[in-house]
């Protein structure tokens, strides 16, 4: 019998063997369509939508703004089917017998809290009358949807609770306010934001999906900025935020919840340039004390590698003193979106 060389032995059995590996080779795997990414975003007005996407007198001003910059308008005009924002809010003086929100059933105070999450598009801020128009406001959402939508699916959207409260503090006046924790609408923000934020994530389950919750988003402070406890009442909250949802953190694991925090208004020339500082200096120190830590700030400053964003140009879209122009609004929307995309915090699509 002639005896085989040695290399073609080798390359033989090289061969049955890649010839098993095929024939038991393991299927890839399917995608996971039972989980959704879950973030919710808090605070106050700027967080809740107060800029004009249109103005009353009906200049198109986020539509010029997106012309100006060669973007597709169709999206955040229709909606983004990718990412779908449920919403509840009130203007803190009012109080919640004043909320608006995304429901369909606005005939009372409780039933305005019934979640309705929709494609996210224009028109998901206040929903205060202004010069006799509604829904013409826009808030960070916005930008968020637009910058991650090609990063969800339509199989297995986004999902963003926005949970926000004009004007609202943390121990503003003797109404709602951050600090308190009573379970009464009445008296406490937290509270609000938690039994929002819990119909929100049971609504999702009911669909068949899991929901992940990845991120609280804040943007808060004109009201405190200036109170030397603002770190404090911070880390308080976010505390308990991530204890309170923690059974919907990756791996159950509270400190997988990631907090985006954004500085307030710091620009000259403007009555709030003041009122940001220690606000401000607490929001960075939170985020830049561990590498570890899922704690995270946009920098809206002026100052250099800060975004520098302008507020209270009427003409801009920047209704009333406090809130973004409107290509601000959009680019702080962006902002949050870069962070979470930059930072691995979505699901492969």
């Amino acid at each position: 019998m002639m005896k085989l060389p040695n290399k073609l032995l080798f390359l033989g059995a090289l061969l049955a063997t890649s010839l098993t590996a095929c024939n038991h080779a393991e299927p890839e795997p399917e995608p996971d369509n039972t989980h959704v990414d879950v973030f919710v975003l808090s605070g106050q007005s700027n967080m809740e939508g107060s800029t004009y996407y249109v103005h009353p007198k009906g200049t198109e001003l986020l539509k010029n703004y997106f012309q100006e910059e060669g973007m597709d308008y169709t999206p955040v005009s229709e909606g983004i089917p990718t990412v779908k924002t449920s919403y509840y809010g009130f203007y803190y003086p009012n109080g919640w017998k004043q909320a608006h929100s995304s429901s369909p059933d606005q005939s009372s105070a409780e039933a305005r809290m019934t979640p309705n999450f929709q494609p996210t598009k224009v028109g998901m801020g206040v929903g205060d009358t202004v010069q006799g128009k509604k829904d013409i406001f826009f808030g960070p959402e916005l930008g968020l949807a637009n910058t991650i939508a090609e990063h969800a699916s339509e199989e297995n959207p986004v999902h963003l609770v926005k949970c926000a409260f004009s004007g609202s503090g943390f121990t503003k006046n003797d109404g709602p306010n951050w600090t308190k924790r009573d379970e009464d609408p009445t008296k406490s923000l937290f509270y609000l934001l938690k039994k929002y934020t819990h119909a929100c994530l049971d609504q999702i389950a009911e669909t068949g999906k899991v929901p992940v919750l990845k991120g609280f988003l804040w943007h808060q402070g004109e009201s405190d900025g200036g109170d030397s406890k603002y770190e404090q009442y911070t880390r308080t909250l976010v505390g308990d935020f991530r204890e309170e949802f923690k059974s919907y953190a990756v791996d159950e694991d509270p400190n997988k919840i990631a907090f985006i925090d954004c500085t307030i208004y710091d620009g000259k020339g403007k009555s709030t340039q003041t009122y940001g500082t220690a606000a401000n200096k607490a929001k960075l120190k939170i985020a830049n004390e561990s590498e570890e830590d899922l704690n995270f700030c946009i920098n809206a400053n002026h100052e250099e590698g800060g975004l520098g964003l302008e507020i209270g140009d009427d003409a801009k879209g920047g209704y009333n003193t406090f809130h973004y122009n409107t290509p601000d609004a959009y680019k702080l929307g962006k902002a949050y979106g870069e962070i979470i995309i930059n930072n691995n915090l979505l699901r492969e699509k």
